[in-house]
């Protein structure tokens, strides 16, 4: 069963709420981090809703960009260690991820544009428990 989004007052979230929240989500494409940052500076105060969204994405974002640049020197140094072959096998690897974790963001920002709940898998817990 799909669980529908809803406010802090217990409604469903206005248009302007499922765009911004959409928006800070599907940065991800172009902008980032940067993208869920502004989202969540100016919408944090005005929506509780679309200020939880653009933190989990940001935070979200955040991950991805450390993670993968970790992964990138970890697949260089074994690249090099193993005189090229690492690369054979590694780089499409990192391509792979780098796709996924695309791909799931655009997930989240067609779920909370379609009005429906989304949370990233432990961020929006870690978040909660935080606020």
């Amino acid at each position: 069963m799909v669980e529908m989004a809803k406010t802090s007052e217990g409604k469903p979230p206005n248009a302007d709420e499922k765009l911004m929240a959409a928006i800070s989500h599907a940065g991800i494409i172009i902008g980032g981090i940067l993208v869920a940052l502004i989202v969540w500076l100016v919408q944090k105060d005005k929506s509780k809703y679309v200020g939880f969204q653009a933190k989990q994405a940001l935070v979200y974002q955040l991950v991805v960009l450390v993670g993968e640049g970790i992964l990138g020197v970890v697949v260089f140094v074994l690249g090099v260690l193993t005189f090229g072959i690492g690369f054979f096998i590694l780089v499409p690897l990192l391509v792979i991820i780098g796709l996924g974790t695309l791909v799931y963001g655009l997930y989240a920002a067609y779920k909370t544009y379609s009005g429906e709940e989304f949370r990233y898998w432990i961020i929006a817990d870690v978040l909660e428990k935080k606020t």
